[in-house]
């Protein structure tokens, strides 16, 4: 699984392929890069094409110093890598991402997988807002290693993290978090976000979609997957107990399962 380098006209985008056959393409959300899908590549590739890379400003991938589009960038990632269709499966703001290009580019899109995804134009409570904006003003005022600290012992992000009782998967996920080039590298304010956004369109969204959800998620991330089920027609959700907002690295198996399932239907 040997990673490469995608150069665009002002940044350059690091992504891995492994197996052959239907392709999926798994999309990471904030404070996370391409390892957090690390169970999935490793599961999934035995009978599918996997191709997982790193959104700017994350993980391998360049810095974003102007505007950009995150969609433009996924589009980039299909057309050099040759594909007509994929399977998208995007995590939290990786979600977004693929609800985004499933609307601007809909024949592109084979099926959906969202994983307690957030949606461009619905607006984030005041608390979650704050919260974020501390990450980002502790980033600027004390460095990355005790600001990313910080963030971890914040107990509004509580549901983020995996609870102790399963190591493994915490251990993943503080990997990917104590990894400074995932943490406040851009400023939100570059992306370009589509017009008109995502949440006044869902229902325009044909492709068959599987939601997946942790019981312990946040209430309103939980809430973003209900509309969700209400809005994109036909759409399946389901809700892995014991589970917060990355129920495919605390449950991989059960959410692998979920995914090969799914796939074998659509």
């Amino acid at each position: 699984m040997t990673g490469q380098f995608l150069q665009l006209q002002d940044c350059e985008l690091y992504y891995s392929v492994a197996g052959s056959g239907r392709p999926l393409i798994l999309l990471h959300g904030n404070f996370n890069d391409h390892r957090i899908w690390d169970s999935q590549a490793n599961a999934l590739a035995q009978s599918y094409q996997v191709i997982r890379y790193d959104l700017r400003g994350y993980g391998f991938s360049g810095t974003p110093s102007a505007g950009y589009s995150n969609v433009d960038d996924l589009l980039a990632v299909f057309n050099h890598l040759q594909l007509e269709k994929a399977v998208l499966i995007g995590s939290s703001s990786g979600g977004a991402v693929a609800i985004d290009f499933t609307l601007a580019y809909p024949h592109r899109v084979e099926s959906l997988i969202l994983a307690a995804p957030s949606v461009s134009g619905r607006s984030y409570p005041l608390q979650m807002t704050w919260n974020g904006i501390k990450n980002y003003s502790a980033f600027r005022s004390k460095g990355a290693e005790a600001a990313i600290e910080a963030f971890i012992q914040n107990r509004f992000w509580q549901y983020f993290f995996p609870e102790s009782h399963k190591p493994a998967a915490l251990e993943q996920v503080l990997s990917n978090v104590r990894n400074p080039n995932n943490f406040c590298r851009i400023s939100p304010k570059l992306i370009t976000p589509p017009k008109p956004p995502a949440a006044k369109r869902l229902q325009q969204i044909k492709c068959p979609t599987l939601l997946i959800a942790g019981d312990r998620d946040h209430p309103y991330n939980r809430s973003t997957t209900d509309l969700l089920q209400k809005r994109i027609q036909d759409a399946v959700l389901t809700v892995i107990a014991d589970c917060g907002h990355l129920p495919f690295v605390e449950e991989a198996a059960q959410f692998n399962q979920l995914v090969i399932d799914f796939l074998s239907k659509s």
